[in-house]
């Protein structure tokens, strides 16, 4: 089978940069952030052995949520400085490993991986690959199909602990499918996405709604049911523009304008002697036995097997 891991990278950035404690290479660069991403990276591939690898960023600018609704994520400040001059080394890292960076104007990383995941599962041909996200962001819970789509979700700051979200663990977790994910934020809303939600409805009135029936559109076809007391129905028909808008917010785009390309992100496709070098200038020595096989590598080992 083959297996596709997309891995957001502003998510394992912020949790490499908050995980590690200040760190200078013998210049004196800081690179706590881009050591602890790389680790964490070097950690996935050797635990999750994919075959094909990407990573999605997030781009400067206004995405087509804040063109939407101005206030979407407006309630977060600046990055840390001391994290934005890593931004750069980190994407050297992966681009020495010449694993594929996707980013583009007007959508979010999320956009980026919902595209490239469905791209990746959506064509008959591709019925054998499994596609598994990386990133600390229960937003991509939506995303899950099946055990063909899976969520990896490092855990204490660490890639090393996770759980893994497939269709059951969703199920066994919140009552309902993946893509009610997207219903139960348009109705409690988001506070670290500043999405508004419903006035007055938080998580346990939102779930307990899309458990009686099913989506955001069913509880508005349901409005006058004897399932919703007075006060939630008020509620409701008082925020449902809000709700829908809500809606759109949280969910994540599937048709980004971009590619995935197989060749660009076979895992073995790299020059080990230069991610070497640069491993070493940035002082990374603990880290130069981590990294994995490349394609020359792999042909010996499949001679000699």
């Amino acid at each position: 089978m083959r297996k596709l891991i997309l891995i957001d990278g502003n998510s394992l950035l912020h949790r490499a940069y908050h995980a590690f404690p200040p760190l200078n290479t013998a210049k004196g660069e800081l690179i706590n952030a881009v050591y602890g991403f790389s680790s964490m990276l070097l950690t996935i591939l050797d635990k999750l052995s994919p075959t094909h690898v990407a990573v999605a960023w997030d781009v400067k600018g206004p995405t087509f949520r804040k063109m939407e609704y101005v206030e979407y994520k407006a309630n977060r400040g600046p990055m840390d400085e001391e994290l934005a001059t890593q931004i750069e080394r980190t994407r050297e890292v992966v681009s020495v490993l010449n694993i594929p960076q996707f980013g583009i104007d007007g959508y979010e990383g999320d956009d980026v991986i919902g595209t490239l995941a469905r791209q990746a599962t959506d064509e008959k041909k591709e019925k054998d690959t499994q596609v598994v996200i990386v990133t600390a962001d229960r937003d991509a819970l939506q995303l899950i199909k099946g055990k063909q789509i899976v969520v990896y979700l490092p855990l204490q700051n660490r890639a090393s602990q996770a759980v893994v979200f497939d269709e059951d663990k969703v199920i066994e977790t919140y009552g309902f499918k993946p893509k009610c994910i997207v219903d139960l934020k348009s109705l409690m809303g988001d506070s670290s996405d500043n999405i508004p939600g419903v006035k007055g409805i938080g998580k346990v009135t939102a779930t307990k709604l899309i458990m009686n029936f099913g989506s955001l559109e069913g509880v508005y076809k349901n409005i006058d049911s004897d399932k919703i007391s007075k006060k939630i129905r008020e509620m409701l028909i008082a925020d449902k523009d809000m709700a829908l808008q809500s809606y759109k917010l949280a969910e994540i785009n599937k048709e980004a304008p971009l590619k995935i390309n197989w060749e660009d992100c076979l895992l073995t496709n790299y020059d080990k002697n230069k991610a070497m070098e640069l491993f070493k200038e940035l002082n990374f020595n603990s880290l130069l036995s981590r990294l994995p096989k490349d394609f020359w590598e792999k042909e010996t080992e499949e001679i000699f097997l």
